[in-house]
């Protein structure tokens, strides 16, 4: 058990097995790795240590939120939002990082306690944000925040306060694509196999799982008036429409000529030509930040055995969410 008087939670570290397992593939790691609250979110000891600080942060009415499991369409959300709310400010879009323009909240508790034994060239000078939970206090308003932090870890006056989006996605994409970040931001090893990955991912044994009861937390918030809730797959298939729902929940207003102008830059292959992390692309392709932005590509890198066992955790993932996803058992 942590220490952690300040937080409402439970926070309780994994088994000694659980632990000798995550540690094996989560190099550098020191301290045993913690679940948190009742579904048992898990996390690096880092972030035990500011659970409090992140619950307590004060909200601001004019604060912007985006949320999600990582790998979902975050970026892609973020973008759509922080234009809708700027005017459709291509020229700043085109120039400015969304690292820049966004605090990502929990991000130096992710790798706080990691002993760098050899420097990442690839990353070298490159941020994955220029604010989070440390300086949020001091930025001014209006403050743009992403964060893959579960709803109920997050500070309970949130949607009672500021506008709040939440995108989900199917989880078996979630999965690939997960597995390459994990390899491009070099959590793990290169010659980690995506059929590890995934017998990781499925038992909780990767960082902010179990991924059912954090989009779970957030549907069930979607009636909320400051809450948003988009499906990765909803922006692909008729992402004009959920531009039309955006810009109603912003309060924002853009004639059919303007917003076909924000849909075509929003389109994967414009998003795809901004800087982003990358490994060596001619060794490994898929090793780069926006990959290729498409839905059931999961059927690719699933064997027989591993798709059997997706057809298992689909169906407790929908039991749980109750998300109308009756297509992702196809």
């Amino acid at each position: 058990m942590v220490d952690n008087e300040q937080f409402p939670l439970i926070i309780k570290n994994v088994t000694e097995e659980e632990d000798t397992t995550i540690k094996k593939y989560y190099k550098g790691y020191v301290r045993p790795f913690v679940r948190i609250g009742p579904h048992g979110y898990l996390w690096p000891a880092g972030y035990a240590d500011h659970a409090a600080e992140i619950h307590k942060l004060d909200v601001r009415p004019d604060d912007i939120w985006v949320t999600s499991f990582s790998r979902s369409g975050t970026t892609w959300l973020q973008e759509l939002v922080w234009l809708v709310k700027n005017d459709l400010d291509f020229e700043t879009a085109s120039n400015v990082p969304v690292s820049k323009r966004y605090a990502f909240l929990e991000y130096p508790t992710l790798s706080s306690e990691v002993k760098k034994e050899t420097p990442n060239p690839n990353f070298e000078n490159r941020k994955a944000t220029e604010e989070d939970f440390r300086s949020l206090p001091q930025l001014p308003s209006p403050r743009y925040i992403k964060s893959h932090v579960p709803l109920s870890l997050l500070p309970p006056k949130l949607l009672d306060v500021a506008k709040v989006f939440y995108i989900a996605r199917d989880p078996r994409d979630v999965a690939v694509s997960y597995h390459f970040m994990h390899i491009l931001f070099r959590y793990f090893d290169q010659g980690v196999q995506f059929k590890e990955f995934w017998e990781l991912f499925r038992n909780n044994l990767i960082f902010h799982l179990p991924l059912e009861e954090q989009v779970r937390e957030a549907w069930e918030q979607r009636n909320r008036p400051n809450m948003m809730f988009v499906l990765y797959e909803e922006m692909q298939k008729d992402l004009a429409g959920v531009i039309n729902k955006v810009c109603s929940f912003l309060g924002k207003e853009y004639t059919e000529e303007k917003k076909k102008e924000l849909t075509q830059f929003l389109q994967f292959e414009n998003m795809n030509k901004k800087p982003t992390y990358s490994v060596d692309k001619e060794k490994n392709p898929e090793l780069k930040f926006m990959r290729k932005g498409k839905s059931g590509n999961w059927v690719q890198y699933f064997d027989d055995q591993m798709t059997k066992e997706a057809e298992q955790y689909m169906s407790k993932y929908l039991e749980c969410t109750k998300l109308p996803f009756s297509n992702m058992n196809n």
